[in-house]
């Protein structure tokens, strides 16, 4: 494989073209990756509990001040005294989205309800939709090698979206088991001690430059990007090993039928 061509090599070769020949197991993101939710949907839902909650307000303004105050509640927690011998606190999405709720509201002066737009927003992530390919990339993968998930996700919107779309892992993680999240080194060390596997033979799948490419990279993992939408590059995120346009674009990468 050279420059994203496929050859007709045998696996050891052309696997080994892409520095992957020593690979033990696959391990993918979720949202954005398996599951067909990106920002765009993240607006259409937050313009659908304004319509449902009978506000005036635009999906993206409400979008924009919601992920604000997530940031901003992140750095408050990672500022306060996270020490060489102390882990930064971790919250459940769940806990931390009607707060974002509530200051999205008060800034735009609306008179929405908190914890009817998380419990929302909650149901809305469970009932998504994985992409086309992503079934048979799995199952395709899962012939060659152990695969797993890890994803920054609550337990309770996570796991019926994945039976709901006929998923299955060897290994799920979400950031609620781990009390970690992306880009964090820990929570990929955790996916790495639970399928007994060295970080740099694992190869994680995700479509986020931060939270994917950068996180699994600062952990000694592989990393695939997903970059379906052809977006540039941070330059924060390091260079992934392999960059792909879609999940189908990874098998005959791993030379994988």
């Amino acid at each position: 494989m050279a420059n994203g061509v496929v050859t007709t090599l045998g696996k050891r070769s052309s696997v080994h073209r892409n520095g992957l020949s020593d690979l033990s197991a696959v391990a993918f993101d979720a949202y954005g990756t398996l599951i067909a939710f990106n920002d765009a949907d993240f607006v259409a839902t937050m313009a659908r509990i304004c319509e449902v909650q009978g506000l005036v307000a635009d999906g993206a303004e409400v979008w924009k001040r919601f992920l604000r105050s997530a940031i901003a509640f992140q750095r408050r927690h990672r500022a306060n005294g996270h020490s060489d011998d102390e882990r930064i606190p971790h919250w459940r999405y769940g806990d931390t989205w009607p707060l974002h709720f509530d200051n999205v509201f008060r800034q735009l002066k609306l008179d929405g309800d908190p914890q009817n737009a998380s419990e929302f927003l909650r149901d809305t992530l469970a009932g998504a939709q994985a992409y086309p390919d992503a079934h048979q990339v799995i199952e395709s993968l899962r012939r060659s090698y152990p695969v797993a998930l890890l994803s920054n996700a609550d337990d309770n919107f996570l796991l019926p979206c994945l039976e709901a779309n006929n998923l299955t892992f060897d290994t799920v993680i979400t950031s609620e088991q781990v009390r970690s999240m992306k880009p964090e080194p820990e929570i990929f060390q955790h996916l790495a001690d639970r399928i007994n596997a060295e970080p740099s033979s694992i190869l994680y799948v995700g479509d986020s430059p931060i939270a994917d490419v950068l996180g699994a990279r600062q952990a000694g993992l592989k990393v695939a990007w997903v970059n379906r939408f052809g977006l540039r590059k941070p330059r924060l995120a390091p260079h992934p090993d392999l960059r792909v346009r879609s999940l189908s674009e990874l098998l005959p990468l791993l030379d994988v039928a």
